[in-house]
């Protein structure tokens, strides 16, 4: 039986405001992690991501299940919350939000993941990716195209374009994935958005969790590399980080079998200062 520890950076940037949004929980031995972003130049965008995170645990909380298909239904029920949204406030008819997901089967070790748009997954195991989700953007598509190589999607002036987020109209089709072996005690999962990857790439990302220190420690070297890189009036960014552990070997703040952690939901869409 595994148990794992929840670390998180949440920060606005050089944004007036904050439209990224987390959370997670527990249910029946199935970790439940969300983190999603509201789509840049969508009026709003904070409200949208809220949205996401909630309808997601919440409706995990009623059936707490750890599939593909488990995953890809909880996405699409996120974005028919968010439509309902779209309908019920009128001066957020345009508002839109990423999202990427994870469940952990804490008892059988599996892990499935969902995302839509170009918030991120990555599973570590020994320092070393073991798995990335795809983003839904158009230098993805270039990328896959052969058009560019992977290591100029952070360059490219189309970098921010995406070809799909919560809110859009007409049929979503969410990315979902399975991990292809079971967690194991020492993994790492990190959920964040494009304002934490985009300037702290995947290899030092390892290098980072390479060194002996906790979740915090290692959040805190990926803010130091953004807070370097990233203009004045950058993204907000977050990151939610999950270490694994044996039932026996865990330390510091591990999930409540039964705990909710949520950013609170401001029903005028204005984030946490």
């Amino acid at each position: 039986m595994l148990s794992l520890t929840a670390h998180l950076l949440h920060s606005q940037g050089g944004r007036s405001y904050q439209e990224d949004a987390w959370g997670y929980h527990v249910r029946q031995d199935v970790a439940c992690l969300v983190v999603a972003d509201g789509a840049g130049g969508h009026g709003g965008g904070d409200l949208a991501s809220q949205l996401v995170v909630r309808a997601i645990l919440e409706q995990h909380a009623m059936q707490p299940q750890c599939s593909m298909e488990a995953a890809a239904a909880l996405i699409q029920h996120a974005q028919q919350v968010v439509l309902a949204g779209q309908r019920r406030f009128a001066q957020y008819t345009d508002m839109r939000s990423t999202v990427v997901m994870a469940l952990v089967d804490l008892a059988t070790g599996q892990a499935v993941f969902g995302n839509v748009g170009d918030s991120r997954a990555y599973w570590f195991h020994d320092a070393t990716v073991l798995l990335q989700t795809r983003d839904h953007s158009l230098v993805q598509q270039m990328v896959d195209a052969g058009m560019i190589g992977s290591d100029q999607i952070r360059s490219r002036k189309e970098r921010s374009v995406l070809t799909s987020s919560l809110g859009s109209p007409g049929a979503l089709e969410p990315y979902v994935y399975e991990l292809g072996r079971p967690a194991a005690a020492g993994d790492v999962l990190l959920l964040c958005t494009d304002g934490l990857w985009e300037y702290v790439h995947e290899d030092e990302m390892q290098q980072v969790l390479r060194l002996d220190q906790d979740g915090d420690r290692h959040l805190a070297c990926f803010e130091q590399r953004v807070q370097q890189r990233a203009p004045r009036h950058c993204d907000n960014f977050t990151g939610l980080m999950a270490v694994f552990h044996r039932d026996d070997a865990a330390t510091g703040q591990a999930l409540d079998p039964e705990s909710t952690v949520i950013a609170p939901l401001d029903p005028l869409g204005r984030g946490p200062a």
